[in-house]
């Protein structure tokens, strides 16, 4: 560790604003999201007003990368220094300070420093952690001197929407997550690209319908707490919004749960005018943002909440219905066994989804799950081993237009030659059948791994 070069660099921006007032915006992590673009999310883990602990996600490079801090805060000396306790690749390491010095009653001049360590010092890495460095520090240094130097003048506002789920808030939080889903379940939604490179991180991109017939396209990082909450921020937001930041409570209680969108929001005041005609003022963006945000926050809940009432197994299906599940899934199962893959994959649809809580990406399309069977089977080809797949402890619901919402346990038994069996994995299947002739096709199957 001794050995290891490290690297140092000095950012600095005079303020128009008293030491005090920017030392405040510094201090309070819990708003760098609203204020500093490449901030996603902070958590306070532990502290006080002296010194905290903090867990931070923000984008570097384009990149999600997360990682906690431990921060030392002198009031008196107008200093914060901070030094990460875990760092995510490249980064080995990273401190620094942030120094205000006062230039009489008004004035500020703020001084960030970082100093580094890279992964194996690898000059690749080095320029990597540098470009972040340069860039964060830029737009948040400039995002500083406009949060101080600016009279908010009611530009920064939250507010909640709430409904009442009679479900489980398992359920409920299933549905907002898997936003990949959404241009199926909410009609607002005309376009959706979601990415989980880290588990519980997700970039989503959206192309949301407008009350006029437009779209508009945000993108977002989200963080998951899974059965929890989820937060997110904006990171492409439109004309009329400076920044976008927002959560998704789950509470449950004996009765089911209640499900909550927060949403904070800072009004960009330089768009009014060209968005809302030249008569705007801030009180007609809040008006305007509030009644958009919270209309399609608000159509979400709703379809989560009868998302989760379905599942809670109120309207059970036919026996005979369930009966013919049972006999669909058997079949499928002994598909794979024999290592039939064309075969297993025309159990989906055409355009039928797989998703894995084990793989970045979704396998979309027959043709695509189809050859990504038949690259598991080929790297077990050799093995002297019988696998077996099965699904048990089934649930049954109906869904729309003839649809059917499945939920089962999952596990592959391995027997080697001689024996004796042992489990190889266990999951949780998440399946939408589609109406086919008869019988259905797998429509969308997520798969959740055990231990992940």
């Amino acid at each position: 560790m001794s050995d290891e070069t490290v690297h140092d660099t000095v950012h600095e921006i005079e303020v128009r604003a008293p030491a005090e007032a920017v030392f405040a915006l510094v201090a309070d992590a819990a708003r760098w999201p609203v204020h500093f673009p490449p901030s996603v999310h902070v958590e306070r883990l532990e502290g006080d007003d002296r010194q905290e602990r903090l867990r931070i996600w923000a984008t570097a490079n384009g990149e999600v990368k997360s990682w906690t801090s431990r921060r030392e805060l002198d009031r008196a000396a107008l200093r914060v220094t901070y030094r990460q306790e875990e760092s995510r690749a490249p980064v080995r390491s990273m401190s620094g300070e942030w120094l205000l010095e006062p230039l009489g009653e008004e004035r500020t001049l703020v001084r960030f420093t970082h100093s580094f360590t890279a992964v194996d010092d690898a000059p690749e890495h080095v320029e990597w952690i540098r470009r972040a460095i340069d860039t964060n520090t830029g737009s948040e240094l400039e995002a500083l001197r406009r949060g101080a130097e600016e009279a908010d003048a009611g530009l920064t506002f939250s507010f909640d929407d709430s409904v009442r789920v009679d479900g489980s808030a398992k359920d409920a939080y299933e549905f907002i997550r898997a936003a990949d889903r959404w241009t199926e379940r909410l009609p607002h939604v005309a376009r959706v690209v979601l990415t989980e490179d880290t588990p519980n991180e997700q970039i989503l991109e959206m192309d949301t319908l407008t009350a006029d017939g437009g779209t508009h396209t945000t993108r977002s990082v989200r963080v998951c707490f899974p059965a929890e909450r989820i937060v997110y921020k904006q990171i492409r937001t439109p004309a009329l919004m400076a920044a976008h930041t927002g959560e998704w409570i789950f509470e449950e209680d004996a009765r089911g749960c209640t499900v909550t969108s927060r949403h904070t929001v800072r009004i960009e005041p330089d768009a009014v005018t060209s968005v809302l005609g030249p008569e705007a003022d801030v009180a007609a963006a809040r008006t305007m943002i509030r009644e958009a945000l919270g209309r399609n926050s608000t159509a979400t809940l709703r379809c989560a909440a009868e998302h989760a009432r379905r599942l809670s197994g109120a309207e059970p299906v036919p026996a005979e219905t369930y009966v013919a599940v049972q006999q669909f899934y058997a079949r499928q199962m002994r598909l794979l066994d024999e290592r039939r893959a064309g075969q297993w994959a025309e159990t989906f649809a055409e355009d039928g989804v797989f998703v894995q809580n084990t793989a970045p990406e979704p396998l979309r399309g027959r043709e695509a799950v189809a050859e990504a069977v038949r690259r598991n089977l080929a790297r077990t080809a050799d093995a002297p081993e019988q696998r077996r797949h099965v699904f048990s402890m089934l649930t049954v619901v109906p869904g729309p237009d003839g649809s059917l919402s499945t939920r089962c346990y999952a596990q592959v038994l391995v027997t080697p030659a001689g024996g004796p069996t042992r489990l190889h994995l266990s999951a949780v299947c998440e399946d939408e059948l589609v109406p086919h002739g008869d019988g259905w096709l797998v429509g969308h199957r997520r798969v959740e791994h055990d231990g992940v």
